[in-house]
């Protein structure tokens, strides 16, 4: 079913643009889950397929450990989990962009009794975790999990670099949050293609897999996800629209619901706390099991075992080698019990699907086709409760829905790459956050210029439900003559719960805090005699990542005369006296705008955080307009004629410098990327030489055992003298006893190697010896006997008139001289192989064998090329000592070549060719 649907996404792909220099382009997916990661790829001869980690498999833990400045990552480091459960870090999504003080945190705490905080971070805001004397954010720990994505989805790939990506996140997530996670995806060297809500993903997966089966008429599905931390559900409409050109299939997300702390972790732990209730019941230990972190890990990882058996089974054993104080436990819970355990949590089973029809503003009738997602939904508990509150609502199991995620984001990402074409899919997501503008409007007196009023003024820049990604927004502020600040705040959130606002926290104050500069410096240099000052204009929009943009902000003038004044006026139309200040108007040119303005666009938002420890500078745009109506007069005087220099015309736009400030959330400046992208590079360094190091000892013990071996074979000590197993033998003892009492972390890759080295170099000479003990008689055999052959040649002719001998007497004199030389080398060998012994070492190779062959091949070769010709059977000595057949054979098809060719009466070039051919091409 599933290679059915990747084909079905095959024909989608329609073609592949670009092919870089280093390799070809592709492009990845990277579906966040809090427990594993699924990875998508997507490159011109693998189109739409799921990457396979180091372990081959398609989906990866989502943890790293750090210990000793060495990094572990998915199964590796949960292979470790139990013995180092504080270093071993896991469950982070969650906590990006938040602090200390934020539900998030108390809740991972709660969860996660053994990790070490940095209580004085360098970043107050942040959350960071200890490991081995360093500080590292929860950004950066993931910027390490998405690079080390990254690396192992290139190795399957076999491509040199992948930088496009798209990211799935959870659709609660604000845009501050999903700053952070772009932020740590550029920490790992990744340029973002659109962070997707994952339940949005999994219903384009649909989607796209179906694109036949979408028509004019609205079609409706909801997709319900519990995985290991949250649960969502998403309510998605497909239809055809007229585009265009041509309709085209859309998908509009009419309703989210969401529970951020209800998933298959919460139900885990209670397990967990289930198994450490009956061990302490049953065994009667000493002391409590939660006081040993150890114990606590091995039975929280019984526990999610144990809930998998028990979807499936209604008892099961839990078992746990020893589980705490050298006991083994062996406990029997039944799904009842399990049941019993998460009791409370049914009625909250049903409410993402409620609040998402509330959202929708439809029926649950009105949903098409409804499926599950996510492990925690094979529960039988959690499909009871889902099934009572969609009624007789069937529940569909069409989506591959542990990869559904990362194969919608997948097509997205091929979407958006540079190097592929795909038939368009157009996707509307719903804006969960409004967002407000909030400034000071003030008033000053027209004729003291001194202030009279401020007034705070707040404005809706984008709207709860609506869609995204939006057009510019654009206000207009005309009371401001120096450098202000606006803030950015969210406004009120009527589709959430109080329990969803609360979990949310202090992330719902201020979102940025926008300083705009460069305002003063601008009025500084004009006068009112050449413009006049019409106001600043601030122009925003959400993004398809659901992140709010400050695009530009611009001082606007108008020039007192000629074509560049009239130009300003048009633009200073925009702060009409009938317009409100600050009140947000759509910019609908956006749309058209050419690829100069979107690049200048994308320039202009990296800019968003000063420089630490250095005062914002005025960033302010100069553009130079030429004024039309300005003319060049020319004086004539005599000869000479001089021209009045040009007026210097100021700009009527002017760009000011925008600072992002976020003080709700923690989100990464290009300084903090900076650090942690040489932070990483500095761990992928010390990685290699650590790979390089445990590469040389492995290879070093492997051999001294396989050195062992040799010496107990009498293949290898019949080749090997008594001082070089005598070598050898000691060798290979230091070697071993210096491998297990003296190396240590610290002992350097050269002693390995130079280790290895002596071993090899022993081995080296013995094995040689066996190879050219097998290879070299055979060799000389063919020698000989080529020689002995060759050497008859050179009697052909000895006992005839020279007239009719085949060879010139000097051509058989300089062949034998060469012959005698090499039968000299060949005596000398072959009484070299009749006196040596077995330890005794070759005075030759058999590359010296091959070459001597090869060469007398070739003498051989050109001492018959000098053969006379032949015409006629009486040319032949019949005492010579060729093979006379062979030779009348080739002296017949050559006169009967000559006779066919005679009657031709007009040959051709090529044929004349092939009738000189034969003459001088005659082989004995």
């Amino acid at each position: 079913m599933r290679l059915r649907g990747i084909n079905i996404v095959i024909a989608f792909l329609l073609s592949c643009l670009f092919i870089s220099a280093h390799g070809q382009l592709a492009a990845m997916t990277i579906d966040l889950g809090t427990q594993f990661l699924k990875i998508g790829i997507v490159k011109p001869g693998i189109p739409m397929d799921i990457a396979l980690n180091t372990e081959s498999r398609r989906k990866t833990p989502n943890v790293l450990m750090i210990q000793d400045g060495h990094r572990t990552f998915a199964d590796a480091a949960i292979g470790m989990q139990v013995r180092y459960p504080h270093l071993v870090h896991g469950q982070l999504n969650d906590l990006v962009a938040k602090s200390y003080d934020h539900p998030s945190f108390e809740l991972f705490k709660k969860r996660n009794t053994f990790y070490d905080f940095d209580d004085a971070p360098r970043n107050a805001s942040s959350i960071n975790f200890k490991l081995g004397g360093e500080s590292y954010s929860v950004e950066a720990l993931t910027a390490m999990i998405l690079a080390n994505a990254k690396k192992f989805t290139e190795e399957y790939a076999q491509v040199v670099e992948i930088k496009d990506a798209v990211i799935t996140v959870p659709v609660y997530f604000t845009p501050a949050e999903r700053l952070a996670v772009e932020r740590a995806a550029q920490m790992a060297g990744l340029t973002v293609l659109q962070l997707m809500n994952d339940g949005t993903a999994a219903a384009l997966s649909h989607g796209i897999f179906r694109r036949k089966e979408i028509t004019e008429k609205r079609q409706t599905l909801m997709i319900y996800d519990m995985g290991a931390a949250k649960t969502t559900a998403t309510i998605v409409e497909f239809k055809l629209v007229k585009e265009k050109y041509e309709k085209q299939p859309k998908m509009t997300v009419l309703g989210v619901g969401y529970d951020r702390t209800l998933g298959g972790i919460e139900m885990t732990n209670r397990l967990r706390d289930h198994l450490i209730e009956l061990f302490e019941k049953t065994y009667k230990p000493k002391t409590k099991v939660n006081t040993n972190r150890r114990a606590l890990t091995k039975f929280a990882k019984e526990a999610e075992r144990l809930k998998q058996v028990l979807s499936a089974n209604a008892e099961h054993f839990a078992q746990i080698e020893s589980a705490h104080e050298d006991i083994d436990a062996k406990l029997k819970v039944t799904r009842e019990d399990f049941n019993r355990l998460i009791a409370d949590l049914e009625p909250r089973f049903g409410e993402p699907i409620e609040q998402a029809l509330r959202m929708a503003q439809i029926p649950i009738g009105d949903v098409d086709q409804f499926v599950l997602m996510g492990a925690g939904t094979r529960v039988p508990k959690v499909q009871e409760a889902v099934q009572k509150t969609i009624g007789e609502k069937e529940i569909g199991k069409f989506l591959n829905t542990d990869e559904a995620i990362a194969m919608g984001a997948l097509f997205q990402a091929a979407h958006l790459s540079k190097g592929f074409k795909v038939k368009p899919f157009n996707v509307e997501e719903k804006l969960l956050f409004p967002v407000e503008v909030h400034f000071v409007s003030k008033t000053k007196d027209e004729k003291t210029g001194e202030l009279v009023e401020e007034k705070n003024v707040v404005k809706t820049l984008f709207a709860a439900n609506s869609v995204y990604p939006t057009n510019p927004k654009t206000i207009s502020l005309t009371s401001y003559s120096d450098d202000f600040t606006i803030s950015l705040k969210y406004g009120n959130i009527e589709s959430l719960t109080k329990k969803q606002i609360r979990e949310i926290g202090h992330l719902l104050d201020n979102f940025i805090d926008v300083e705009i500069s460069g305002l003063s410096e601008a009025l500084k240099n004009r006068s009112s005699e050449e413009s006049e000052f019409k106001g600043v204009k601030v122009s925003f929009l959400v993004d398809a990542s659901g992140i709010v943009r400050i695009r530009r902000a611009e001082a606007l003038f108008e020039l007192k005369s000629g074509i560049v004044g009239s130009i300003a006026s048009k633009l200073s139309g925009l702060f009409s006296s009938k317009t409100e200040e600050g009140e947000p108007t759509t910019d609908d040119t956006a749309e058209t705008a050419t690829n100069e303005e979107k690049t200048e666009e994308k320039e202009t938002l990296k800019v968003e955080e000063p420089a630490p420890e250095s005062k914002p500078s005025t960033n302010a745009t100069a553009d130079k307009i030429p004024n039309a109506n300005e003319t060049e007069e020319a004086v004539v005087s005599g000869n000479k004629t001089e021209q009045k220099e040009k007026k210097k015309e100021l700009p009527s736009i002017v760009r000011l410098r925008v600072i992002n400030k976020y003080p709700s959330a923690y989100v990464p400046n290009r300084y903090d990327v900076n650090e942690e992208k040489q932070r990483m590079m500095s761990f992928a360094e010390k990685e290699r030489l650590a790979a390089e190091r445990a590469a040389a000892e492995n290879e070093l013990e492997s051999f001294s055992f396989e050195c062992s071996q040799y010496l107990e074979e009498s293949e290898f000590t019949d080749f090997t003298s008594d001082e070089e197993k005598e070598k050898l033998d000691s060798s290979v003892k230091r070697i071993r006893a210096w491998l297990e009492d003296e190396v240590t972390k610290d002992t350097p890759t050269k002693e390995f190697t130079d280790n290895l080295l002596e071993l090899k170099n022993v081995v080296r000479t013995v094995k040689r010896r066996q190879e050219l003990d097998k290879t070299v008689p055979e060799k000389m055999k063919s020698l000989e006997s080529l020689l002995e052959t060759t050497l008859s040649l050179t009697t052909l002719g000895n006992n005839v008139d020279e007239e009719k001998a085949l060879f010139k007497k000097e051509d058989r004199d300089a062949l034998r001289a060469k012959l005698d030389k090499l039968k000299i080398w060949v005596e000398d060998v072959r009484k070299h192989l009749d006196t040596k012994k077995k330890t005794d070492d070759f005075n030759f190779t058999g590359k010296d064998i091959d070459t001597k062959i090869k060469n007398l091949n070739r003498e051989v070769d050109r001492f018959m090329k000098k053969m006379k010709k032949i015409t006629t059977l009486e040319d032949l000595e019949k005492g010579g000592k060729i093979d006379i057949d062979d030779i009348a054979a080739e002296a017949e098809k050559k006169k009967s070549s000559n006779k066919q060719q005679a009657k031709s009466d007009k040959p051709t070039n090529s044929e004349s060719l092939n009738e000189s051919e034969p003459s001088t091409k005659t082989e004995l």
